[in-house]
């Protein structure tokens, strides 16, 4: 198998994972949880393409939740942070991010393709600076300015709606 085509099959099997934030935050988990959030599919996708001996970075940047489900009004602000990774490819830094699964398409999910060259469109609009790994500046954090105290009961809430909507989305309720 050619090294383009290892690259695709490892993006396609992490594409392929359920998108969620209540299972696998890890990519050491994510081919055995029931679903996985950005954190996992790009660890699993940094580990995986680094075997492959490709020279990959971490990147973050801020984007904002979705309108739905409603539950997203209970929190400090739509303002969360997103990951993904950017492979080296012929000298060039390539955008790989495999977050949303194909059935999240038909709720206008961004549901990136992937030919094992160029870049893939991020998972959200960026708000804000791309953070890289190896950057001098921090990490972005979500809701650094916010004013409105954080109530982790309404996080809670908002996760456990959210996932519910995932799974919706998924069996065409």
């Amino acid at each position: 198998m050619s090294l383009v085509a290892q690259r695709i099959r490892l993006f396609e099997r992490a594409r392929a994972v359920p998108y969620g934030t209540d299972g696998a935050h890890r990519g050491s988990e994510l081919l055995t949880a029931r679903c996985g959030d950005c954190l996992a599919k790009s660890d699993y996708l940094r580990t995986e393409f680094a075997a492959l001996g490709l020279v990959v970075r971490r990147v973050r940047w801020l984007y904002h939740l979705p309108d739905s489900p409603a539950e997203v009004m209970l929190l400090p602000s739509r303002e969360d942070v997103h990951s993904a990774v950017e492979v080296q490819i012929g000298g060039t830094w390539v955008l790989v991010d495999a977050t949303h699964d194909p059935a999240l398409a038909r709720a206008g999910f961004i549901v990136a393709d992937w030919d094992g060259v160029s870049s893939t469109p991020g998972a959200y609009p960026v708000k804000g600076p791309i953070w890289r790994e190896g950057d001098d500046s921090p990490e972005p954090e979500p809701n650094a300015s916010c004013r409105r105290p954080h109530d982790p009961a309404a996080g809670r809430e908002y996760r456990v709606a959210f996932n519910r909507w995932l799974r919706d989305i998924r069996s065409g309720s």
